[in-house]
């Protein structure tokens, strides 16, 4: 664990033991109040300017993902299921003081109507003929810093199974997901040890005008290789870049456990 990481890495541990009812009161709240630099530390990483996508050193993507981590475990409230395998639904938090905690972190809330895989998280999926998917509910809301994609907002969505399949779309092992207890998730973080796992680089998607930037800091461009080229784990290029922009598949049904998406990176105009 990086230096950088104590205040993010505190709280969370603090969420893990908490055992109120009040926790936004008892426990976000003087969070905040006591860590004024983590929310100034935000601001100036959202207001950097170099074009189109600012840098960030490892130090930054591992202070970012301790805040996702944050982020993720205080979503479980909105969750159901036991895919984390413990009977605990996560920090007494109402959706209202999530996005109010967020905002004090100086996030953007969003509760898009158009479902897109950048800015949605398929939480639950309701078969129809539709081909346009359709939201229903949110259970948590999307969050921004700046024009970065901080956190997915969870979702109910409809559509046809040529779209998104039932028992793929909102089934199928979730990647650059820290814990969840309604579907597989999997992240780079799982099998180190406790104070190892958190120098796990935070995914950045970057939302600039109408161009969408994936996984801005891996390594290969998927743009550029072979359409039938088949990686280490026999994926194709549109297996991978399916995999790539909703985090997991959606309609290719295949074995989704052992995947390894995290070097791609892809724009979309």
């Amino acid at each position: 664990m990086h230096q950088d990481q104590i205040p993010l890495r505190a709280l969370h541990d603090t969420l893990l033991e908490y055992q109120g009812e009040a926790c936004y009161v008892e426990v976000l709240i003087p969070w905040l109040a006591a860590n004024h630099k983590e929310v100034e530390w935000l601001a100036s990483f959202s207001q950097r300017t170099e074009t189109p996508i600012p840098q960030a050193s490892n130090e930054d993507l591992w202070h970012l993902y301790a805040l996702s981590r944050v982020l993720e475990l205080l979503a479980l409230r909105f969750q159901q299921g036991d895919a984390d395998g413990v009977d605990w639904s996560g920090p007494d938090i109402t959706s209202r003081q999530f996005d109010l905690f967020a905002e004090a972190l100086g996030l953007h809330v969003e509760y898009s109507a158009t479902y897109h895989p950048f800015a949605h998280e398929i939480v639950k999926l309701i078969p129809t003929s539709n081909s346009c998917p359709q939201i229903f509910h949110h259970y948590w809301s999307g969050l921004m810093l700046g024009n970065m994609r901080m956190l997915r907002a969870g979702v109910t969505v409809s559509a046809s199974a040529l779209t998104l399949h039932p028992g793929i779309a909102d089934l199928s092992t979730l990647y650059w997901a820290y814990r969840r207890k309604n579907r597989p998730y999997q992240d780079m973080s799982q099998g180190w040890g406790s104070n190892s796992s958190w120098r796990t680089k935070f995914r950045r998607d970057y939302k600039i005008g109408n161009t969408l930037y994936f996984n801005v800091d891996g390594t290969e461009d998927l743009m550029l290789i072979q359409p039938d080229s088949l990686d280490d784990t026999g994926l194709n290029r549109a297996e991978r870049i399916e995999l790539l922009l909703n985090r997991s598949f959606v309609t290719t049904n295949m074995p989704h456990d052992d995947l390894w998406p995290y070097d791609d990176k892809i724009i979309v105009e």
